[in-house]
């Protein structure tokens, strides 16, 4: 399970902050990919897609692979991330020209290392086909939509929906888990009454006034669990909401705050015997793609501070990706 969403600034720059739940780290690393790599995607019968990378990018990868990544950003100011669609991901079949075929844990390098924008993407990915394999750190076929935003402001995602991509504008910037974004769309206008974060005004009954017991009762009665649905309408009320920093590290400092109210501890997302679900997901990382200042930002569950790269001063040459460990420690012991 992910949650996602876009923020901006008073000066236009744009955020882009998601968080990771899974049970474990699936061997996850901070991941460099250089400019120039020719790399390929699979098809039932051998090698698929194949180009070479035209953009440095920089992100977390999916299962220990680097070229597998969950999410990350380029030099370019696109972002792209993989979050999960379980029961709503019908992939398409896999085409006779094996060089039209990519494997779907690939959509998020091939997004990032060859298009610049949003549209540049939905065009790519509309002259190939997207099919999924089973991988066996996954335990089956993994069933992914792929998210997008750029530095724009411009938001999309690509979702599977019988057998055909769908290519679907999301102008809220939210995305989370099943179902499909337009349901989503139709749900936020159920929760309408309650997207407000102004305290309600006293009420007189009977000549006898109510009045509120506290500040924060806004929202009152929006959905406090962590399901995908419930997600979704928070993360868009947080975006309806906070008030626009000046400018890009400002807007860094508020996603990261953002952040921390979508951070899944341990036990709070425990799976039902026997439903499939039995996986105990937990937040294993977070990331900011802070695409007009060009910073990708990461932190783990095993490390709470932040490690920021900037994508001007990265390497982007050589001739294989780049991995590095993000150090456990929870916290810095200090004597005062």
């Amino acid at each position: 399970m992910c949650t996602s969403f876009q923020l901006k600034a008073v000066d236009g720059s744009v955020c882009v902050a998601r968080t990771m739940e899974f049970p474990d780290m699936l061997g996850a690393k901070l991941t460099v990919m250089p400019r120039g790599l020719n790399l390929h995607s699979s098809a039932p019968d051998g090698t698929g897609l194949a180009w070479t990378t035209q953009y440095g990018v920089v992100g977390m990868d999916a299962v220990g692979a680097a070229q597998l990544l969950t999410d990350g950003q380029n030099e370019q100011g696109l972002y792209a991330g993989a979050l999960y669609m379980p029961g709503f991901a019908s992939y398409e079949q896999p085409d006779a020209d094996a060089s039209r075929n990519l494997e779907v844990l690939d959509a998020v390098v091939y997004a990032l290392t060859t298009c610049a924008t949003v549209a540049e993407v939905f065009a790519a990915f509309s002259e190939i086909t997207v099919w999924g394999a089973s991988n066996p750190v996954l335990n089956g076929v993994p069933p992914l939509h792929l998210v997008l935003h750029d530095a724009t402001g411009a938001s999309g995602v690509i979702e599977f929906e019988d057998g055909a991509q769908q290519h679907r504008g999301n102008p809220l910037g939210v995305a989370t888990n099943a179902p499909y974004l337009d349901w989503h769309y139709d749900n936020v206008r159920n929760w309408m009454p309650r997207l407000s974060a102004a305290n309600p005004a006293p009420v007189t009954i009977n000549g006898v006034e109510f009045a509120p017991l506290s500040q924060g009762q806004g929202f009152v009665g929006l959905p406090g669990d962590s399901g995908s649905t419930g997600r979704f309408l928070r993360a868009t009320a947080y975006v309806m909401t906070l008030q626009a920093p000046a400018d890009a590290p400002a807007l860094e400092s508020l996603s990261l705050h953002a952040l921390n109210n979508f951070d899944i501890p341990i036990g709070m997302m425990s799976g039902v015997g026997g439903t499939g679900l039995e996986q105990d997901d937990q937040t294993k990382w977070s990331s900011i793609a802070s695409l007009s200042a060009g910073r990708y930002i990461v932190r783990t569950q095993a490390n709470p501070t932040p490690v920021a790269i900037d994508l001007a001063a990265t390497d982007f040459t050589g001739g294989a990706p780049r991995q590095v460990d993000l150090a456990a420690g929870e916290f810095q012991l200090i004597t005062v």
